[in-house]
Formats: C-alpha cells, sequence, structure tokens
C-alpha cells in the first residue's frame, strides 16, 4: 500500500473527556471515529487490526471444528417471552417495531435465535455434538457509554454455542475452547487473567471469564500473592475471632433525630461518625409465603455480592430483586436509611462485617431517628444467619486463612458458560437419544469481545508516542518503509519501491509513505498507529548500500545492509 493512496485519519491533537488511553489514543491514530454517544466509525487502520484479529478468531475456531454462521441482528420479541429474559435485560435492550407494530429487539445476545435455530433443524442425536459460531455486531443500550469501544452501544463480538446429547459431551467441548481461547490470547500477546465466572442472568452452573489489568477498568478481580486470580463476586472471607481489647468501653445507647436522611455520608456527619460505623439494611425479595422478605446487614460502606447472595439460599428470589425506596415506604412506612434490625420481624442475613463492630449506628425504623453506640449481646442479639455477603471491591489486602489478595481494576474480554439444559428447556428444545427417550439438548456459550480486545491491547501497549501491537498479526501493516527527501534523490526513491517490491512478494504486508510530508509527520504517523517494523531509508545510509531498520515496541534500531533487509524482516517476522 502507497500511503498517498491511504487515509490515515490521524490527528496531532484530540479534545475529549473521556480520559480512558485506550480511547485517546484510537481516536488520535484515526482508528475510530465517533459519531454519538456509544456509536463509532470503524476507519481504515482500525478496520483493518478488527479483519487481523478476526481471522485469528476464524482459524482458530474452525480448528475445533466449529462451523461459522450468521445470524439477524433484529430478533422477534417472542422468542424472548419464551425464555423469559425480558426483564432481566430490561432497558439495555434496543426496542423496535416494524410497520405491522410486531415488535423487536436489537440482538444483546443470541443464545435464544441459536436455539430457536436449532429447535427447528436438528431433530436426531446422530447431528451432535454440534458447534457454531458467528462475528456479528450486537448491540446494548449501555447507560454509561463513556470508555469507548470498551463499553458502547453497538458492539463486536464473537459468540459461540455447543450441544450436546449430555453433560460429558459439554464439558469435554468447554475445556477444548477454554484452552483454545488461551491460544487465541497467547497469539496476541495479550496479558489475561481466567477467573471463575458470574454466571448471573445468562445462566448455567460454570464459567470463566478472561480479564485483562487496566486502571481504567469498570471489573475487578483479586489477585493472590501466588499469581491466582479470582472473581471479586466469589472471594471468600476469613473472620478471625473476636477478641476485644480489655480497654474497650461500651458507650451509652441513646436515639437521636436529625433533620433528614440523605444518604450515609450526611447521616454519619449530623451524628458526629463516619460511614464504616454505621450499618444499613437493604430488603430483598423471598420466594418463602411466610417470609416473603429478608433483610441483609452490611457496613454503609460495603455492598453487597449478588452472586453470594444468590447462592446462599434456594428460596432467595433469582435474579436477585432489591426493594426500591417507594416498595420499602410501601411495607415499612419509612424511608430506606432509617431502616433497622430492632423490631424488624423479618428474616435477617448478617454480614461478617458487622459482628466485630462496636458502639456503631442503626436506623430506629422511625423516619430520621438513629440510635448510636450500639453493641451485639448488650442492645440486640448477634443475628443467627452470619454469612459472607460483602463484594470485594476496594484495594486493600485481603486475607484468608492461607493467602493474601489484592483488588485490581481490570476490562473483561471474554466470558464462557456452561449453560446445561435451561434455554433448550424453556424452548422445549428436546431430541430423542439413542434409547428413544426426548432429552434436553445440553449447550455451551462462548464469547469474544472483539472489538473491545482491541482497546485492551491498546491500554497494555501504548507509549508516549502512540500504539505498539505486542504481535504483528493484529498490526495494520508489519512494515513501514519511510524514504527521506524521496522526490530529491531518485536512488532513494529507486531503492524504496524496490524493497517494497521484494517484501510485498513474500507475503507481508506493507506501507510505503510515500507522501510529500516532512519526515517528523511521517515517523508520528507511523509511530502512532503502531507498524512494528520500520525501514529508513536516507542519503547518508543509502551511499553505502545501507539502511536503517527501527523495531516499534522496543525502539531497537540497527543498520543492515541493502541486501540482507528483505530476509532480515522475513526472519523477524516468523519469531514476532
Amino acid at each position: 500500500m502507497l500511503a498517498s493512496k491511504y487515509l490515515f485519519f490521524t490527528s496531532k491533537n484530540i479534545i475529549t473527556n473521556n480520559k480512558i488511553d485506550s480511547y485517546y489514543l484510537m481516536t488520535k491514530a484515526g482508528m475510530i471515529k465517533k459519531l454519538s454517544s456509544g456509536i463509532y466509525t470503524w476507519l481504515p487502520t482500525g478496520l483493518k487490526i478488527i479483519k487481523n484479529f478476526k481471522k485469528i478468531i476464524r482459524h482458530e475456531m474452525n480448528n475445533i471444528n466449529f462451523i461459522e454462521i450468521l445470524m439477524p441482528i433484529i430478533q422477534p420479541s417472542n422468542i424472548w417471552k419464551t425464555s423469559g429474559r425480558i426483564n432481566d435485560y430490561g432497558n439495555e435492550l434496543f426496542k423496535i417495531s416494524d410497520r405491522n407494530k410486531k415488535n423487536f429487539f436489537l440482538g444483546p445476545t443470541h443464545e435464544e435465535v441459536i436455539t430457536y435455530l436449532i429447535n427447528n433443524e436438528i431433530k436426531s442425536y446422530k447431528n451432535l455434538p454440534l458447534n457454531l459460531y458467528q462475528i456479528q455486531v450486537k448491540f446494548r443500550d449501555e447507560i454509561r457509554s463513556r470508555l469507548g469501544v470498551v463499553r458502547s452501544k453497538e458492539f463486536l463480538m464473537k459468540d459461540g454455542y455447543s450441544f450436546h446429547i449430555d453433560e460429558k459431551s459439554l464439558k469435554k467441548t468447554y475445556n477444548i475452547v477454554l484452552n483454545t481461547y488461551k491460544k487465541i490470547f497467547d497469539l496476541i500477546k495479550l496479558k489475561y487473567y481466567i477467573v471463575k465466572g458470574d454466571n448471573s442472568f445468562i445462566g448455567g452452573k460454570i464459567s470463566h471469564e478472561f480479564h485483562i489489568l487496566s486502571n481504567n477498568g469498570e471489573d475487578s478481580i483479586a489477585l493472590s500473592k501466588y499469581g491466582h486470580a479470582y472473581n471479586i463476586e466469589s472471594v471468600k472471607f476469613f473472620i478471625p475471632k473476636i477478641k476485644l481489647n480489655i480497654n474497650t468501653k461500651f458507650l451509652i445507647k441513646q436515639l437521636i433525630k436529625i433533620d433528614k436522611s440523605v444518604n450515609f455520608e450526611y447521616i454519619a456527619k449530623k451524628l458526629h461518625s463516619t460511614i464504616n460505623n454505621i450499618i444499613k439494611i437493604i430488603i430483598i425479595k423471598n420466594t418463602e409465603k411466610k417470609f416473603p422478605l429478608v433483610a441483609l446487614l452490611i457496613r454503609s460502606d460495603y455492598e453487597i455480592s449478588i452472586s453470594k447472595i444468590e447462592k446462599l439460599n434456594k428460596n432467595i428470589f433469582k435474579p436477585l430483586y432489591i426493594l426500591s425506596q417507594k416498595e420499602i415506604s410501601h411495607h415499612f412506612k419509612i424511608n430506606k436509611y432509617s431502616l433497622g434490625p430492632i423490631n424488624l420481624n423479618i428474616p435477617i442475613i448478617a454480614d461478617y462485617s458487622v459482628v466485630s463492630m462496636i458502639n456503631f449506628i442503626i436506623g430506629s425504623n422511625i423516619n430520621n431517628k438513629y440510635y448510636i453506640n450500639i453493641n451485639w449481646k448488650r442492645d440486640l442479639p448477634l443475628p443467627e444467619n452470619i454469612q459472607d455477603i460483602r463484594k470485594t471491591y476496594n484495594k486493600k489486602f485481603i486475607f484468608d486463612k492461607k493467602n493474601s489478595i489484592i483488588i485490581k481494576k481490570s476490562i473483561e474480554i471474554a466470558h464462557i458458560f456452561q449453560l446445561g439444559t435451561k434455554y433448550s428447556k424453556l424452548m422445549n428444545t428436546f431430541i430423542q437419544n439413542e434409547k428413544g427417550n426426548k432429552v434436553p439438548l445440553y449447550m455451551g456459550c462462548y464469547g469474544i469481545g472483539v472489538s473491545r480486545i482491541i482497546a485492551s491491547i491498546i491500554e497494555q501497549n501504548h507509549d508516549i508516542n502512540g500504539i505498539f501491537w505486542p504481535s504483528s498479526l493484529l498490526a495494520p501493516f508489519k512494515v513501514a518503509i519511510i524514504p527521506i527527501n524521496m522526490y530529491k534523490y531518485n536512488l532513494i526513491k529507486k531503492i524504496s519501491f524496490d524493497i517494497y517490491q521484494k517484501i510485498t512478494s513474500i507475503g507481508i504486508e506493507v506501507i510505503l509513505d510515500d507522501r510529500k510530508e516532512s519526515p517528523g509527520v511521517m515517523f508520528a504517523d507511523i509511530d502512532l498507529i503502531g507498524i512494528p517494523h520500520m525501514i529508513i531509508i536516507s542519503n547518508n545510509n543509502i551511499i553505502n548500500n545501507n539502511v536503517e531498520y527501527k523495531f516499534r515496541q522496543t525502539g531497537e534500531q540497527k543498520i543492515i545492509s541493502v541486501n540482507n533487509i528483505v530476509d532480515f524482516i522475513s526472519n523477524k517476522e516468523k519469531f514476532n
């Protein structure tokens, strides 16, 4: 490719409120252009990188006998009603209707569509296992589309689905895909962690998430000193036995009224305390008729872990339903901040974090009135049901009996699930087994965030000059030839085109910068978009039949003979 025939779309200065590195660099490098919040045009450079990644994915998925298909973006709402997931996605669903007023969704995922397809096309166990995948655009009406293509309303995903006659077959394919994902991410030299996942409303019992560390991430993972990674929703806290200091002074219990209850920070300030000294109550729904509501007790500066709570008791309503302020007012006739455990008369689940508290603050179940200096056993009994329901979300070390961990921000780049028979039962997808009995299909689901991974790689691999691709498999071009004063010296022009043609002929993608621009502009653009290998052809070197080579990732520079440069580049590409 000649640079004069290519559209760079690079910019010297980008004005943006978005501080995420990948968004800034992708915009500056001319990879993407924002059309609206969470909606982007992929420009030539960005699209080339996307195509390179899709090529890797296709090659590896085809190698494990997955067959590519393409499912529609527009999905009829009735199949979502059948699966019961409309409420799970809620306002994230883009809703449209046709001229006949028939309702559709822009697909955020394709479990319903693929199950519908299999239900109507596969009739015999002899067709199983069946493995399908697609690379398709998805849509979610994200409430916070502020991280560039890391979290956008329109995004590209690879989603794969497998169908099996039994769980043993599902597990076998699941492990094959798990190892294939590792291979894909190793090929592009991504530094990633695998954690046991939260299946949430996708379904199934077993899942694994792939994360990369990023200070700009919205997720978090827990890392041990031994290099193990954990989902923060599943980290178990070790709670040491409470040992009160002999000098501990239990203060006098008091009931104090404040003017209003805005939030826990305001309440703490009015009561001359801190939020970590307040116990908050969260009310959730329960399926038991006798006790339709349950109270969760936790320190007010902590958050509850939805997945931990859902796993506690089969009677807890799933997905977890937390009562709103309006619903609390209806049931208890007070605001949510004034709720307290004294005389609450519903089952209580207390987090370990509240057990060791002394002289703490609780709501009195009277609007804007709070008890201060409350102590267990003296003022109220310890809850019988004490559990680990806390979300691990801060950066402090957390200790269990054998290990210590630290919380790091991350970006989830892929997620795989053993869905079991959830969707086949919901959508009546049964098949006759060898014995002639109708059985539900076992299903696996395997996703890679294609556009998100491009941003994730940039989060890990950039410097002050721009992007560098850890694997040239992704780079928009493998080699850039920069002739200095090509239009002044005919020899430079001749040798530049000669090297360009020779490297192109061996199947390596090259861009020759034949623009009438200053060397500074050429170097800046090539460094910015991250082309791994740069060949600089100048009059000072060419008189000695040499060229200068520069490796983008390390800045390595060396002088190489014109006669050897093609073989040198070929060997570099073999080992990159």
